[in-house]
């Protein structure tokens, strides 16, 4: 789960990003706590899903998986359903069609902003310690997965708290669109970076 899913789910819900990731997350903030009597989602109700409107991108995906290369390309597979899922399943349509319906363009479009900022990042940070390798990466991934639920691995994922921050810094308004939320957040992380850039030689 990225920035932007989980800003979206907060705001259907009431609370700020930060209580969200503390409530509800698990494998630092990564993906949604299962509750422990059945492993079902959290938000799994006796009617379904009960934040649908702002479900996060993989709920909105299935039974679709997507794969994006390095290059940029992407493609597309169908998971095998699980027996429980409700639904009607076919072979008319296309994926664009479905992924329209699903309302993923959004997604996608904030997947790309993000992931842009977080290549950016990973560079910076290979700059930092040009010694750590794809192993040790792995590793430290491993790690974040066995934090305890409602653990953040990183506050840059909180949106409310790095763009509080950021505001109070400045004298800034904190805007309530969510729009501009994210473009406040994506600013601020870049901030960030250019002041983590400018530490390291020339």
């Amino acid at each position: 789960m990225g920035p932007y899913e989980a800003l979206r789910l907060s705001r259907r819900l009431g609370v700020s990003t930060t209580e969200f990731f503390a409530r509800y997350t698990e494998a630092g903030g990564t993906v949604l706590q299962t509750r422990a009597d059945d492993r079902g989602c959290v938000f799994l109700g006796p009617q379904g899903c009960t934040v649908h409107p702002d479900r996060p991108l993989a709920c909105r995906l299935y039974p679709l998986a997507r794969w994006t290369s390095p290059e940029g390309d992407e493609s597309f597979g169908h998971l095998e359903p699980h027996p429980q899922t409700a639904g009607i399943y076919g072979t008319r349509g296309t994926v664009d069609e479905f992924l329209t319906s699903q309302g993923l363009p959004p997604y996608f479009a904030m997947g790309d902003r993000y992931g842009a900022l977080y290549d950016r990042m990973v560079a910076v940070m290979e700059r930092f310690d040009p010694s750590e390798d794809s192993e040790r990466r792995a590793e430290r991934r491993a790690e974040v997965d066995e934090l305890d639920p409602g653990t953040l691995a990183t506050a840059l994922f909180d949106v409310d708290a790095t763009v509080g921050a950021y505001c109070r810094e400045r004298a800034l308004a904190v805007p309530t669109d969510t729009d501009a939320l994210v473009d406040l957040h994506l600013k601020a992380l870049g901030a960030w970076l250019d002041a983590l850039e400018a530490r390291l030689p020339k």
